[in-house]
């Protein structure tokens, strides 16, 4: 078992260190005809906010030599639709489910935190495991205190806090004496490619595997923290994630892997499980 909250009350134990980061699997349901959820430690859901969001308009992926250029916005039908739509079946994966909560209003992202945190199993037991705030490229030190503060008086849930690659370790530091839970290192650089269909730029979140290496690069500059770390970024085989891992990362993410070769990603979780 592996342990993301140890000075969280309620803890987040997982089976497998291996994670399906924030939106490349939905909301847990884009994968289960194609491969066992259960084996994954945990599925972190696409953004989730208090009111609908339209995301990005097209085109939304650009090609890039190593990877690709994603932008999708912060779509998603909003906390109530994905409450209803989902609340049955999260229990059925098989796998823990973690709400990604995108930086917004201090006020809304309190809201949508007391939303989830009510969703109980027939059992009185949550649904939802943790709650993982993303953070923008630019932000501030008190924007994270209040962001933080905003989810911590609408959950008990533990909070993973999701970096930008190379953010300045002010932030980080805000968000451990802030009582974050876990760090996760992290968002992908900005960058800018065309797409294939339509030929126009697409400025974006940059995947592929060239992220590994800043992964890593980063891993190592949060080693002394003392809080629990997650990794992700360029994991693209068995030995890349174990490579995370064993430079002090308790777990990872996978993501683009599961866009370009979703059954090798299984075998990544499956090897662990």
């Amino acid at each position: 078992m592996i342990e993301l909250a140890p000075q969280n009350k309620i803890g987040l134990s997982l089976s497998n260190p291996i994670m399906i980061a924030s939106g490349f699997c939905g909301y847990g349901d884009a994968y289960q005809k194609l491969f066992d959820i259960s084996s994954f430690g945990a599925v972190v859901t696409q953004p989730i906010t208090l009111r609908p969001q339209r995301g990005a308009i097209q085109p939304r992926l650009g090609e890039t030599k190593a990877g690709f250029i994603l932008n999708i916005g912060q779509q998603n039908p909003g906390v109530k639709k994905v409450i209803s739509r989902f609340r049955k079946k999260w229990p059925r994966l098989g796998a823990s489910v973690i709400a990604h909560l995108p930086a917004d209003e201090p006020n809304d992202l309190m809201r949508t935190a007391r939303a989830l945190s009510g969703i109980t199993s027939a059992q009185g037991h949550s649904v939802l495991v943790a709650v993982e705030l993303g953070l923008p490229h630019q932000t501030t030190t008190q924007a994270v205190k209040d962001w933080l503060k905003a989810i911590q008086d609408g959950t008990e849930l533990p909070i993973l806090v999701k970096l930008p690659l190379s953010i300045s370790r002010d932030i980080s530091e805000v968000a451990v004496t802030n009582n974050a839970d876990a760090l996760v290192i992290g968002i992908p650089p900005l960058g800018t490619a065309i797409s294939p269909m339509q030929g126009e730029l697409v400025t974006g979140l940059q995947y592929g595997p060239a992220l590994h290496s800043l992964a890593l690069y980063d891993l190592q500059r949060h080693a002394d923290f003392g809080i629990p770390l997650v990794a992700t970024g360029g994991i693209h085989s068995l030995a890349d994630a174990q490579i995370l891992l064993d430079a002090g990362a308790l777990a990872v993410q996978l993501d683009s892997l599961l866009f370009i070769d979703p059954k090798s990603a299984y075998e990544i979780a499956w090897n662990f499980s």
